[in-house]
């Protein structure tokens, strides 16, 4: 099974709880109360910084992938850069739709899918790229970026399928604020019942 696939299946095996989540869960403090602003924003500033970082991976890495061992600009940081961005996001829609449990139930689908998937790939490049791998694996770490370690080309080429894919996921992403509000709305309507309220 290709790597992308398994990525994929785990995470749809975790996506109907997560929407029964989202919509049937919501919080039992006030609207507008301290903790839910903090929560909003904080999750709002998460979805763009984990979006700004899988846009700059993705520009790098563009149609090298497998082909090409990518140990630079954001790669030069970790291993994983995309994971790392896609975590940020994961944490950032939980708090922008002011959902805790559904923040824990996506985190908990999401850290075992992306290390399996991670180690896979890992095992992947190393058949690959052989020595070259393995050396960049020892100075660079998976996940929580070395700033140190930073390099970067003044010019990298960028493929157009590249693009195209970043400007879909950046489309999608930048949707979950408008379901968290679609949400409330249809809630403060008495369209959409709340199943349970925490804490």
């Amino acid at each position: 099974m290709k790597l992308r696939k398994l990525r994929v299946l785990g995470l749809r095996a975790v996506f109907i709880p997560i929407i029964f989540l989202c919509l049937f869960i919501a919080p039992a403090w006030p609207e507008d109360s301290p903790v839910e602003v903090t929560m909003e924003v904080s999750g709002y500033i998460l979805i763009m910084l984990g979006m700004g970082i899988r846009i700059w991976s993705s520009l790098y890495i563009g149609a090298r992938k497998s082909k090409q061992l990518v140990t630079e600009g954001p790669y030069s940081l970790c291993r994983n850069p995309l994971y790392l961005g896609t975590f940020a996001i994961v944490v950032g829609a939980g708090l922008s739709l002011i959902n805790l449990p559904m923040a824990v139930f996506m985190l908990l689908g999401y850290i075992p899918v992306h290390i399996l998937v991670a180690r896979a790939e890992e095992r992947h490049l190393a058949e690959i790229f052989g020595q070259e791998y393995q050396d960049y694996r020892r100075s660079t770490p998976a996940f929580i970026p070395a700033l140190r370690n930073y390099h970067s080309p003044d010019q990298v080429l960028v493929s157009a399928s590249a693009i195209r894919r970043v400007a879909m996921d950046a489309s999608l992403v930048l949707m979950i604020p408008l379901v968290g509000e679609l949400v409330e709305l249809l809630r403060n309507l008495n369209i959409m019942p709340v199943l349970w309220r925490f804490p």
